[in-house]
């Protein structure tokens, strides 16, 4: 093979001069994603804007307009990395939000942009009910496209994979510590796209397990309301985890 990984960490490759002349910009970035893309197996990859739009529509709802305005909110921390589920929608009004927000709706992808959520999949699939939703600007907001034939619960999956992330990650730019994927760069990435049967087969199986969440979070929050009196309030988050959260590195 004409590109071959030396090391991850520090991102080290090499690649002979015949492999750069459909490289636009020739650096390790670049290189290890086109060595991703070599190590698939049966099944095609597609650009991801074949199929997703970015969703660059934002207000700052502490504007004079907005400050009264009610807005289900998002950021960073409302969002688990390990399955993807949205922890909490918060209802804010905008005086309480502050600065420029990023607009999102029903059945959008909201995926980290900025290291090292971006690493750990800070990416997910919003099934919750909104109508005037709001995002941190820490995320892109993906909407897939009207005409595009794929299974948005796959496609959700697929962006969640080691195939898609480590490409994401090795073209983030930026000081260390705030290195972020540019959207126009993360829709040039590719995803790895199986025959419309298997599509569905694991898009069936991602959307019972959004299913079961959703009922889940439903008992969690009846059982709150009966202990609430008695136990008082019970937070979700702990200054040390002890589950298996605690393996993962440090998150966003």
């Amino acid at each position: 093979m004409s590109i071959e990984l030396i090391s991850k960490k520090p991102l080290i490759v090499t690649i002979d001069e015949s492999e750069t002349l459909d490289i636009k910009t020739i650096d390790a970035g670049a290189a290890y994603t086109k060595y991703l893309h070599q190590q698939v197996g049966a099944f095609k990859e597609e650009p991801l804007s074949k199929y997703v739009d970015f969703v660059s529509k934002s207000i700052n709802p502490n504007a004079q307009r907005y400050r009264e305005q009610s807005f289900e909110y998002i950021d960073l921390r409302d969002v688990d990395d390990i399955y993807g589920h949205i922890l909490k929608v918060r209802k804010l009004k905008g005086k309480q939000i502050g600065s420029n927000k990023c607009r999102f709706q029903k059945w959008d992808i909201l995926l980290a942009k900025i290291m090292p959520s971006l690493e750990n999949k800070k990416i997910t699939l919003v099934a919750e009910d909104v109508s005037n939703a709001l995002a941190s600007t820490e995320f892109i907001v993906l909407r897939k496209k009207t005409d595009a034939n794929i299974n948005l619960f796959y496609l959700f999956r697929a962006l969640r994979s080691d195939h898609f992330t480590q490409q994401a990650v090795a073209n983030v730019t930026g000081a260390t510590g705030r290195q972020r994927i540019n959207p126009t760069k993360l829709l040039e990435l590719r995803i790895l796209v199986p025959p419309p049967d298997l599509q569905e087969k694991i898009g069936r199986a991602v959307e019972q397990e959004f299913t079961l969440h959703a009922l889940s979070v439903e008992q969690t929050n009846r059982v709150d309301d009966e202990t609430a009196p008695i136990l008082g309030p019970t937070t979700l988050r702990i200054s040390k985890a002890s589950s298996r959260a605690s393996t993962r590195r440090r998150r966003q």
